[in-house]
């Protein structure tokens, strides 16, 4: 989870948005809805959401976020694991992954608690790599070990790797 997470309001211009994805190097930015001064994440504008508003011809800084955003709100618990987000992204075809931590109190409807964070494709990427190579160096201890648990950790991480391979491409 990458908790350093940008949010911004639902009347933003797309062509501010994309500077601050620029200048945080960020692929997404959470969208709230600030009327409730409660910063309610409504939606999640993403790079893909401004690539198509521009190639419909719309002007990015005649446009608002809340105009062009994903307002399909997908997220995790911060307790459940990181397979768990993996499928989720998978099953619903998205790279980003809003991350709630259940034990605040609710800020919308939405979801069960307050938003803390998100995971994406490239965070997912990364887990996977440090996993393999993890997976590797364990592997190699004791001959023992290894061939106890070899096929079900290679089935399962075979699995995975095969369904984020889905998620990229």
């Amino acid at each position: 989870m990458n908790a350093r997470m940008v949010m911004r309001d639902s009347k933003t211009s797309v062509l501010e948005l994309a500077k601050v994805m620029v200048e945080w190097n960020v692929s997404s930015v959470a969208i709230t809805d600030e009327e409730q001064n409660n910063k309610k994440v409504i939606g999640i504008l993403t790079e893909r959401d401004i690539v198509k508003s521009i190639a419909k011809g719309t002007s990015p800084d005649a446009v608002t976020a809340g105009s062009v955003m994903s307002s399909q709100i997908l997220s995790i618990r911060k307790d459940q694991p990181i397979e768990e987000a993996a499928l989720i992204m998978i099953r619903n075809k998205v790279r980003h992954l809003l991350v709630e931590d259940s034990s605040s109190p609710p800020p919308s409807a939405h979801t069960g608690g307050v938003i803390i964070g998100i995971i994406t494709a490239t965070d997912l990427a990364r887990y996977l790599k440090k996993r393999m190579k993890d997976t590797t160096f364990t592997s190699t201890t004791t001959a023992a070990a290894r061939e106890e648990g070899k096929e079900q950790q290679s089935s399962s991480d075979q699995m995975l790797l095969s369904e984020a391979w889905e998620l990229y491409f």
